[in-house]
C-alpha cells in the first residue's frame, strides 16, 4: 500500500517515510545578519518559533523590566550561547571586478 506524500509515518508499522522528510528544512535558532537591532537575539527566535519578531522584542523588554534584569541576563546568555547564521558570500565564478596593483578595483 502506498501511502500519501504528506504522510510522516506508516499507519501499520510506524516507520518513518522518507517523503516526508525531503521536503522539510531543520529550524536552527541562530542569530541573522540582517534583520537585527543590537545582536539579533530576537530576530532568531522569532524566526525559530515563527512569530512576528516585534512580539519577541516586546516580551525581551517587559520580561527586562519586571521581574528586574531578567531579560536581560536572558538577552546575554542568548547572545553569547547563539551562533551567527554563516556568511553568504557570492558564487566563486564572478571575477568582474580585477584588483589593479595599487590594490583598487580596476573594471575589466
Amino acid at each position: 500500500m502506498e501511502l500519501d506524500s504528506q504522510h510522516r509515518f506508516c499507519h501499520q508499522c510506524g516507520a518513518t517515510c522518507a517523503s516526508a522528510d525531503a521536503g522539510l528544512a531543520p529550524r536552527r535558532l541562530s542569530r541573522p545578519r540582517d534583520d537585527r537591532k543590537v545582536a539579533g537575539v530576537c530576530s532568531g527566535i522569532a524566526r525559530y518559533l515563527g512569530v512576528d519578531v516585534t512580539l519577541v522584542r516586546i516580551l525581551v523588554v517587559c520580561v527586562t523590566l519586571w521581574p528586574p534584569c531578567c531579560g536581560l541576563i536572558f538577552y546575554i546568555v542568548c547572545w553569547i550561547v547563539m551562533p551567527r547564521d554563516p556568511l553568504a558570500l557570492p558564487p566563486a565564478g564572478n571575477t568582474s571586478l580585477v584588483s589593479s596593483p595599487t590594490g583598487a578595483p580596476a573594471v575589466s
